[in-house]
This record gives C-alpha cells, sequence and structure tokens, in this order.
C-alpha cells in the first residue's frame, strides 16, 4: 500500500470521524432529568460491558501486532465510540428503538474497527514481527466485539438491578 492510499484512508476515517463527533451527540444523555438517581447504576453495566467488548477484540487480535496495552487504547477508544454512538441514537430518536439501536451498533462497528485498524497499524511497534491486521479482520473483531458486548449488557444490567433491589429492598418499589 503505498503512503498517498494510506493517507486518503486516514482522511477518510478522519472525515466520518469529525462528522460523528459533531454537537449533535453531545446532546445525547441516557439518564433524563426525571429518572431515579440510582439510574446512574446503569453505568456500572455499560463499563463491564465495554470491558467485554475490549477482551473479545484482544482475543481475536491476539496474533496481530498490536499497541502495547491494547486492552487500554481499546477502551480509550471508547471514550470518543460510546458518545458517538449515544449522539446517532438521539438522531435517530423518531425510528423504532430496534432499528435505531441496529443503525447505531452497526456504525460503530465500522468506526471502532477502522480505528481499530489505524491503532494497530500506526501505533503497535515495528520490531514485532507479527503481522498487522488487514482492516477486515479488525472489522471482524469489532463486529464479535459489539455483538458480545451488546448480547451482556441486558444480563449485566438484570444482575444489578437484583443486586440493588437485595441490597435496598424498600428504595426500587
Amino acid at each position: 500500500m503505498n503512503g498517498r492510499h494510506s493517507s486518503r484512508i486516514i482522511r477518510s476515517f478522519g472525515f466520518v470521524v469529525v462528522l460523528l463527533l459533531s454537537a449533535l451527540s453531545l446532546k445525547a444523555d441516557p439518564i433524563s432529568p426525571d429518572q431515579e438517581p440510582l439510574a446512574l447504576i446503569v453505568f456500572i453495566p455499560i463499563a463491564l460491558a465495554i470491558l467485554m467488548e475490549a477482551i473479545c477484540i484482544w482475543l481475536i487480535l491476539r496474533h496481530s501486532r498490536t499497541p502495547r496495552l491494547f486492552i487500554l487504547w481499546l477502551l480509550g477508544m471508547h471514550l470518543l465510540t460510546y458518545p458517538l454512538f449515544l449522539g446517532l441514537l438521539w438522531l435517530l430518536y423518531g425510528v423504532h428503538p430496534a432499528l435505531a439501536a441496529t443503525l447505531g451498533e452497526g456504525a460503530m462497528v465500522l468506526v471502532e474497527g477502522g480505528l481499530i485498524y489505524l491503532m494497530c497499524r500506526f501505533i503497535s511497534s515495528r520490531q514485532s514481527s507479527l503481522p498487522v491486521p488487514s482492516i477486515s479482520r479488525s472489522l471482524f473483531a469489532s463486529l464479535i466485539g459489539n455483538i458480545c458486548s451488546a448480547a451482556a449488557f441486558p444480563l449485566l444490567l438484570r444482575v444489578f438491578g437484583l443486586i440493588l433491589s437485595v441490597a435496598m429492598p424498600s428504595g426500587l418499589d
């Protein structure tokens, strides 16, 4: 791949990231003001689901050249992509919830897969003898990671709901 082609790819991903990181994503708030303060507990299952996603991606790409502390890079990536996901959900407010979540997750698979590819290509050590993962492998890892995360989140939410109902039985009813 020549330098001109790779710079075109970087500019394309940069354009998509800037487009998605607009002021609209800052208006996305998963917790409305009329909800109970205990709704903040939803962030624990979100964090665990994102950690599970990062571990899945790491397991898929473990035989490829990745940056040092790759899981931390993946978690840091979510500081950008999770607000983008919420922004997309906010933009798709009038759409059927299942379709909006599917479109948002699909967009995040593409963005995260591209960011994973760029991380592995440009941030990882050049001394490693392992191959750089291809864009298709990066997208595949992102897809599997997002599927694991999306499947785990409702279960984690239910577990934390049960823990809260046992810990504070009068506060949730």
